[in-house]
């Protein structure tokens, strides 16, 4: 998919935007960079600073800014745009908390990130130990971003800054959580000396986010728990619990997954165990792969498999493996995918699910009373023969004892059975949890989706014949279907073609240019009956981000301004919640039409 040995550079997205979605590159690298004269910046000086102008609040690629604070670790730059919109006092206040960032920054963002993960390049390809921190003005939903092209000498990336250098959103600063989105993003400043410099080997993306999540609990912001960044990422978790951690769209999803996991896993191992991630020349599971190999007897496989029953019982009192150890997520509990009831009557249950590389899945049968007259469960699973099957069946007895085996197949079928009595005791519940997936690295090749039937019932259970086909890549958008809907998702109507997206209990209309505009023209779209098409109120209305102006936006591609007070607004039975938020770049996407004056 790529070729070498034409040095490439990539954009990672730093925390979520529910809105827009962004993109990863690998990068590879060959060869030397170049110092360039080291930097002396000074308080007030003004530089024009290259950006990312899918994130810009206005579409841009280069923007002003002025230096308004230095630390002992930082240079922190905001963007001119922002600091002329704030009145006398709010430039006050702004520069009261960015001094406070910086401090921040310089006794605990800087110390704690680079004691546990190594440093970042120092002084670097500027010749400066400082990090420069631009606070932009982005688009709605994002937290800022960090890109490996702005890291080497202009001779070797001319359209890059040639500063180590992280971005956030300015609007954060006075919001207060601009030192977890500097936390996050640091990490990835980290990350690329740690690997692609030093090592010259870059990470699977979903591993480097995992990471950048878990140096936000490194530098104690995880504490308290509520309203926290982890927690936000837990009630994520729960509403979308099966995602698969290394595909990476770049969804809430995934940064959720990733949390839940890496967090799991170094409470169980220690952050040391998670930190050897960043200095090894493994990439994705296969760096995990390689710490527990030397220093344990599990295996990566194992330990996912583990974090699943974790994450449905979150019960360490018989088994240490089986919950996690920081208090916050220690109520943590996935609701499963499945279930169904095992009585003498129905004598077996069936459940068929298609699942990606490292995407969980949990079944938990209730065993009825009447139907533990028999003395043992059978659990046969059929899946796909051309991947490993990893999984594990936990049975919970009315006395509250657990009994279980994990299991794993490279040759589509797993059977096992289960006692249905421990120490006397009648089963009360059978969970099932099942994943598949491989060490290899995902970088560039296609994250593969296959099928699996799992039969549950008493004594025999006879084999389930499944169609073994072509897997399932990215599925067509057409023929995605879903009934449980969130922000940002895309959706249409059973047979339609036309596509919305949705915000709260609002859908609105998008032309396939916005969708090109926004680079959604190949996400999912989920198509949904007319009782859940309906649920949700049309809007034809946006606003552009700052801006006070409201256009009704029509489908011939035009916007319309309402050029009416608020109380005419009031009298029409408009409803202000019905306001999209959008960037500047999609405002002037549309055509000018006639004024709306009613």
């Amino acid at each position: 998919m790529f070729s070498t040995p034409r040095p490439r550079f990539a954009t990672l997205k730093g925390m979520w935007s529910s809105i827009v979605r962004g993109f990863v590159l690998t990068t590879v690298l060959f060869g030397f960079f170049v110092a360039s004269p080291a930097y002396a910046d000074q308080l007030n000086q003004s530089q024009q600073f290259q950006v990312n102008s899918f994130y810009d609040i206005s579409g841009a690629s280069a923007i002003q800014s002025t230096l308004r604070a230095i630390g002992t670790r930082g240079y922190f730059y905001v963007d001119d745009r922002y600091w002329g919109s704030l009145t006398s006092f709010q430039q006050d206040q702004f520069i009261s908390s960015l001094q406070a960032l910086s401090q921040q920054f310089d006794s605990t963002i800087y110390p704690a990130s680079v004691a546990l993960w190594g440093s970042e390049a120092n002084p670097g390809v500027d010749g400066d130990s400082h990090v420069v921190i631009l606070l932009q003005r982005v688009i709605s939903g994002s937290g800022g971003y960090f890109e490996t092209i702005h890291n080497y000498s202009k001779e070797r990336a001319p359209s890059g800054n040639a500063r180590e250098m992280i971005f956030v959103n300015v609007e954060s600063v006075l919001g207060g959580s601009a030192k977890t989105f500097v936390a996050h993003e640091f990490q990835h400043l980290i990350s690329f000396n740690q690997r692609e410099l030093l090592q010259n080997a870059p990470d699977d993306v979903w591993l480097n986010e995992a990471r950048s999540e878990y140096n936000v609990t490194v530098v104690g912001y995880s504490i308290p728990f509520q309203a926290s960044t982890l927690q936000r990422r837990e009630q994520a978790f729960l509403r979308t619990p099966s995602d698969s951690l290394s595909d990476w769209p770049n969804t809430g999803a995934d940064y959720a997954i990733a949390s839940m996991f890496v967090h799991y896993f170094a409470g169980r191992f220690g952050e040391s165990a998670l930190a050897s991630t960043i200095h090894t020349s493994q990439a994705g599971a296969s760096a995990f792969e390689s710490w527990l190999t030397t220093h344990t007897d599990q295996r990566f496989s194992n330990v996912f498999v583990d974090w699943m029953v974790a994450s449905l019982l979150n019960d360490r009192s018989q088994n240490p493996a089986y919950g996690y150890t920081l208090a916050g997520l220690s109520t943590l509990h996935v609701r499963p995918l499945a279930t169904s009831t095992l009585s003498p009557s129905s004598g077996q249950v069936s459940f068929t699910t298609s699942l990606k590389e490292w995407q969980p899945y949990w079944a938990t049968v209730d065993v009825t009373a009447s139907a533990t007259t028999a003395t043992e469960a059978r659990i046969r699973i059929d899946g796909a023969p051309d991947v490993s099957w990893y999984g594990a069946v936990i049975a919970t007895y009315q006395n509250g004892s657990m009994k279980g085996f994990s299991f794993s197949s490279s040759a589509g079928v797993a059977q096992a059975s289960l006692s249905l009595r421990n120490d006397g005791s009648l089963v009360r519940t059978i969970h099932l949890v099942l994943t598949q997936g491989t060490l290899a690295p995902v970088m560039d090749r296609i994250v593969l989706q296959r099928t699996a039937v799992i039969s549950i019932g008493l004594g025999d259970v006879e084999a389930v014949q499944i169609p073994i086909t072509t897997p399932t890549v990215n599925p067509p958008a057409q023929n995605i279907r879903f009934t449980q809907i969130f922000d940002g998702d895309l959706i249409r109507r059973v047979g339609q073609d036309d596509i919305y997206v949705v915000w709260g209990t609002y859908r609105r209309y998008l032309t396939k240019k916005i969708l090109e505009l926004y680079g959604f023209q190949d996400r999912p779209v989920r198509e949904v009956p007319d009782d859940i098409f309906f649920k949700y109120d049309a809007s034809v209305y946006i606003r552009a981000q700052g801006a006070q102006q409201v256009y009704s936006v029509w489908p011939d591609n035009t916007k319309h301004w309402l050029d009416i007070t608020p109380a005419q607004w009031d009298g029409s039975g408009r409803d202000w919640g019905a306001i999209f938020t959008v960037n500047d770049a999609e405002v002037a996407a549309y055509a000018t039409g006639a004024a709306i004056t009613r």
